[in-house]
């Protein structure tokens, strides 16, 4: 009796590792695999998908000169591994251990070792003639002072090119309105300013506060421009004390009171006669032409 339950226990330990190994192994192709190639390792056994993989010891396992690249879902519930070669010769895939879980209880499956011949691409009979072999090493025979001429020359060109380059820029711009002014000489272009004020008929129109303020400023930057100072934004008064060692006293003198005869009519609304406003005209024309 004793001999009897020994050995149904030893059975059904045999019964329990066989149903714990019993799995389908299939390798495509198994033939005419070039390097490079993708292979599909075939896995059957009970409670295996792709769902049931212990993925964070797969990422594990060693194929040998295999390198697992995908698992995928086979059409009858399998599971295949792809994978994939980069080595010519003789290779072997190796035997590895396949963890997953079944109905709560951690199971794996042992793949068989596999010797594969691996093709290359190139065809050894037949040897490409477009792939050269590494020339040597170039050696220069030129000296440092060669070199350093070379530089040189480099250096040169490259600022006659730019030089050039600037010149060009410069003759194809177009003055600014105040580069104009300054080519013009000051006393033609004041001048001129006062044959321009007598076009825009601004007497006849009424205007006469603002010709006086246009006159103003013709004469104020006449000066500006004589004498190097910035007349422009300062009083009569101002004007005045920075023309003092500049141009002759009674000059001076005359043209801060001709100023402040013009600030009258500017703030002090004062409303000059015609003859006052040619007067007053003519004295800037005068002014202008002695100084």
């Amino acid at each position: 009796m004793f001999l009897y339950k020994k050995a149904l226990v030893v059975v059904i330990l045999l019964v329990s590792v066989v149903g714990l190994y019993a799995f389908e192994q299939t390798l495509s192709p198994q033939q005419d695999i070039t390097v490079g190639d993708k292979v599909v390792l075939n896995i059957k056994a009970e409670g295996l998908t792709v769902d049931s993989l212990d993925k964070e010891k797969l990422t594990e396992a060693n194929f040998g000169d295999f390198e697992l690249l995908d698992v995928q879902s086979a059409q009858d519930g399998s599971v295949n591994f792809v994978l994939s070669v980069y080595k010519v010769g003789k290779v072997e895939l190796l035997s590895v251990e396949i963890p997953y879980e079944y109905i709560d209880q951690k199971k794996f499956v042992k793949t068989n070792a596999l010797p594969i011949e691996v093709k290359s691409v190139l065809d050894p009979k037949n040897p490409p003639t477009d792939i050269l072999g590494i020339k040597g090493i170039v050696k220069f025979h030129h000296g440092l002072l060669w070199y350093l001429l070379f530089l040189i020359v480099l250096v040169v060109l490259s600022l006659i090119i730019y030089f050039i380059y600037k010149y060009i820029k410069k003759k194809n711009r177009k003055p600014t309105q105040e580069e104009i002014i300054q080519s013009i000489p000051p006393k033609e272009y004041a001048l001129k300013q006062l044959d321009d004020l007598i076009a825009l008929n601004l007497i006849e129109n009424g205007h006469i506060k603002e010709y006086y303020d246009k006159l103003s400023d013709i004469i104020r930057f006449y000066v500006s421009r004589t004498y190097s100072v910035d007349g422009m934004e300062k009083t009569t008064t101002e004007l005045y004390s920075m023309l003092k060692n500049k141009i002759a006293p009674e000059h001076n003198r005359e043209l801060k009171n001709y100023l402040i005869n013009c600030d009258f009519v500017k703030f002090a609304k004062l409303i000059p006669s015609r003859e006052d406003i040619k007067n007053d005209f003519d004295i800037a024309k005068s002014f202008i032409e002695k100084l």
